[in-house]
């Protein structure tokens, strides 16, 4: 169960990685696309959703990956917590300027 664990955890953390490379590289084309009413605010709001699926991805590596292979330290549950907070507030700052670009 420890290496489906690992294997899984690291396979999704690797996607969320590369899925908000893509969206941040992606915003303004994906925006326009779309037909947005405020395009530069919607344009923020999926790179704040790329930059919210980095750090959610960086809590799973940090969790089913690295915690697996080390034991666990204060730092890492310092690194899992700022991830948490910086995934919290870049998910509000894509609700709002989603909302505001529409």
């Amino acid at each position: 169960m420890r290496i489906v664990t690992m294997i899984v955890g690291g396979a999704s953390g690797i996607a969320l990685v590369v899925a908000g490379l893509w969206g941040w590289q992606e915003a303004r084309d994906m925006v326009l696309d779309w037909g947005a009413a405020r395009p530069e605010v919607a344009a923020w709001a999926v790179r704040s959703a790329a930059v919210a699926a980095v750090a959610i991805a960086q809590v799973l590596l940090v969790t089913a990956v690295a915690g697996r292979f080390f034991r666990r330290r204060a730092v890492d549950d310092l690194i899992r917590l700022a991830a948490g907070v910086v995934f919290a507030l870049a998910a509000v700052t894509a609700i709002a300027c989603g909302l505001a670009g529409t």
